[in-house]
């Protein structure tokens, strides 16, 4: 059976507009549990050049950055570069200069729809033409946080900011799985933390500190293996598995995932989340929870089969690229990437 590192993606420190330094949240992020985590700050790589990257105790931390356009639009989060790319490129010139030379690029909330309060806008991804991204944020926290507040709520969704968060929308799961149709495109979840202090009339408070977001929406990580103790190694294997698609992501509010398995069993291979084989009769596919919820397959982006516990054997009758959800009470809970049959 494979192992899982459990992590958060896309996550901002003191070097842009976060408030803690790489060190500090490193810290928090071991403190919940976390096995990596990959900061992002805006249009810089201060913490790396500083050699910042590295072991926390258990925690790997990785650092890249995030990249947007002239127009504040087309938000992207780029690793394994060693400087940051000329602020002047396009959105399609830096997905592609990123493909080119090697690193790992992730579309950030992608499907932004911000109008209630217009001091802070949306910052959706609309370069869908753009060739060689790798992957896409599917849910964001702070994203789909700021799409639902308004003047009358802010104090509530203020002070329990993981309670409202509901799933990634239809729209961005159609775009995703139509992508997936023709090449591989990984799905993440991310939180977007910055750790702002936020005015409330004369009380000034906290909202998403890290230790509250490192236990909302995770990403984890379909490993053959357990994470090398050599950094350059480990930090291979958290970007190759990436890029492979060996991901589901899930809401810790709702019950810590890590144990959610999913696979498809022929009478001569095993096909886990990520990975590829050939259809054959008899196929099966085979998803463990730890605890019961209501499951969705997906099949090519349609709705293939439904049922309620923690466990269940789907019948495959057909090639194509199967995916799980899993929701609680109507909320997201688990979502997997594909597993795709020829």
């Amino acid at each position: 059976m494979s192992e899982v590192l459990t992590g958060c993606i896309h996550i901002h420190t003191t070097y842009s507009d976060g408030t803690k330094t790489v060190e500090e949240i490193s810290k928090i992020a071991g403190e919940v549990g976390l096995d990596f985590i990959l900061i992002t700050d805006h249009l810089t790589l201060k913490g790396y050049k500083k050699g910042e990257e590295g072991f926390y105790g258990k925690t790997l931390t990785l650092i890249g950055y995030e990249e947007q356009d002239a127009a504040n639009k087309n938000h992207y989060l780029i690793f394994g570069l060693e400087d940051v790319l000329d602020p002047e490129l396009t959105a399609k010139e830096y997905v592609a200069e990123t493909d080119r030379l090697g690193g790992l690029g992730i579309i950030a909330h992608p499907d932004e729809v911000r109008v209630h309060l217009p001091k802070y806008p949306s910052y959706p991804w609309t370069e869908w033409n753009a060739r060689g991204f790798h992957g896409i944020e599917l849910w964001n926290h702070m994203s789909e946080w700021m799409e639902g507040l308004k003047k009358y709520n802010q104090i509530k969704m203020a002070l329990r900011p993981r309670k409202y968060l509901k799933k990634p929308t239809d729209r961005i799961l159609s775009i995703w799985d139509a992508l997936n149709e023709n090449q591989k495109i990984a799905g993440i979840g991310s939180i977007d933390v910055h750790g702002f202090p936020y005015k409330l009339g004369p009380f000034s408070i906290t909202i998403f500190p890290y230790k509250v977001q490192f236990k909302s929406i995770r990403s984890h990580l379909v490993m053959p293996g357990p994470l090398s103790e050599d950094f350059e190694t480990a930090k291979k294997q958290i970007y190759d598995a990436i890029r492979e698609c060996r991901i589901f992501i899930s809401n810790y509010r709702w019950g810590d995932a890590r144990d959610f398995r999913m696979w498809v069993e022929t009478p001569r291979t095993r096909v886990e989340i990520g990975g590829e084989g050939d259809y054959e009769d008899e196929a099966v596919l085979k998803i463990i929870l730890p605890e019961a919820a209501d499951v969705n397959v997906v099949r090519n982006g349609k709705s293939y089969s439904k049922f309620r516990g923690d466990s269940g054997e789907i019948p495959l009758f057909s090639p194509g690229i199967y995916r799980v959800e899993a929701t609680k009470q109507g909320k997201g809970w688990v979502y997997s990437n594909h597993i795709r049959l020829k």
